[in-house]
């Protein structure tokens, strides 16, 4: 009885997040660690991909969301353990490479220019029917009147991640993408980029319940977690 004991204790923390909390979240669980003395394991996917994940069974403890609406889906199914807890918010940017032809606006004129002109190769975007960043890329095109004529240019992406890889591609001119990712110098040093408007909330909720998951759910809404937030581009502010 002892042994299983143990063994249920060494047991690690299993956190699924959104592809696009990729940079932050292993300095989140660093911090954590610290103070918990508890092992994390954390993968990485679609917000939507993750839901149905869990759907199907997979043994998540924690889920941290770039869209509230998969979680309201859980909590929905009852497949949740807790409230849900708001985090700072993500953000859009719009990246190219350093010898891209695109000039980078935050109301899409030169890309709308270069759609017309016949000039424009391929755009990526994680596909907006899973991906939050995806819906957000959507979102930003609709608004400048080009998400339809933009159809045949459209590289779609599994997640937010795969989109900063295909905006990396020759034949890309640009790719909608986590703002925490381009500002991350491996990016920086490659490409140029824009932060746009759009924010994305999100948020994260403990789907098995034991004592380290809710710890590490107030653990990130505390101070110190908040500045790792900001440290990686995320925004704490309300929207405008």
């Amino acid at each position: 009885m002892i042994c299983c004991t143990l063994k249920v204790q060494a047991e690690p923390l299993r956190v699924a997040a959104a592809s696009n909390l990729r940079y932050i979240l292993p300095a989140l669980i660093s911090q954590f660690e610290q103070q918990a003395t508890h092992k994390i394991v954390a993968t990485y996917a679609a917000s939507g991909t993750i839901t149905t994940q869990i759907q199907h069974g997979a043994p998540f403890d924690v889920f941290l969301s770039a869209d509230p609406k998969y979680i309201a889906h859980l909590i929905e199914l009852e497949r949740v353990a807790s409230e849900p807890v708001n985090l700072p918010q993500a953000q859009l940017a719009l990246y190219t490479r350093q010898n891209s032809a695109l000039k980078l606006d935050d109301e899409l004129l030169h890309l709308k220019r270069l759609l017309a002109s016949g000039k424009l190769n391929k755009v990526a975007i994680a596909n907006p029917l899973h991906a939050p960043y995806g819906k957000a890329a959507k979102q930003a095109l609709q608004q400048a009147g080009l998400w339809q004529p933009i159809q045949p240019h459209l590289l779609m992406a599994e997640n937010a991640t795969q989109a900063v890889q295909f905006s990396l591609i020759s034949t890309v001119d640009a790719g909608f993408v986590p703002y925490g990712h381009v500002i991350q110098q491996q990016l920086t040093s490659r490409g140029r980029f824009i932060k746009l408007a759009i924010r994305l909330p999100q948020q994260a909720i403990v789907l098995k319940q034991s004592v380290v998951a809710q710890q590490f759910l107030q653990f990130i809404q505390t101070e110190p977690a908040k500045v790792i937030f900001e440290q990686y581009g995320f925004s704490s502010e309300s929207e405008q």
